[in-house]
């Protein structure tokens, strides 16, 4: 399938774009001629997870102290767990993700 009469992948990013080939990024942009700036706003919501995904991404020593407690438990052959745990784990993992 060609999207584009060229068939290249980088026509498209030219068209969508503005790009030249060989032109550096940016160099086709002109300052606004009344003096106005471009501005981003980011809104509370995206904020809020941005600190969650912080939080998320800062290591839990209880959480990676109870990973070694059961990789050793699994390496020495003693770790059991029940179907309906594992059935559970699932279900609760499938709800947290359509949640998000």
């Amino acid at each position: 399938m060609q999207i584009s009469g060229h068939g290249r992948a980088d026509h498209l990013a030219t068209l969508l774009l503005g790009t030249q080939e060989g032109a550096p990024a940016g160099a086709n942009r002109r300052p606004s001629s009344d003096g106005r700036q471009d501005r981003v706003q980011i809104s509370q919501q995206a904020k809020e997870i941005q600190r969650i995904k912080a939080l998320a991404d800062q290591p839990d020593p209880a959480r990676e102290a109870r990973i070694e407690q059961i990789s050793r438990a699994v390496d020495a052959g003693t770790y059991n767990v029940t179907g309906r745990k594992v059935g559970d784990a699932i279900i609760r993992h499938a709800l947290t993700e359509a949640a998000l």
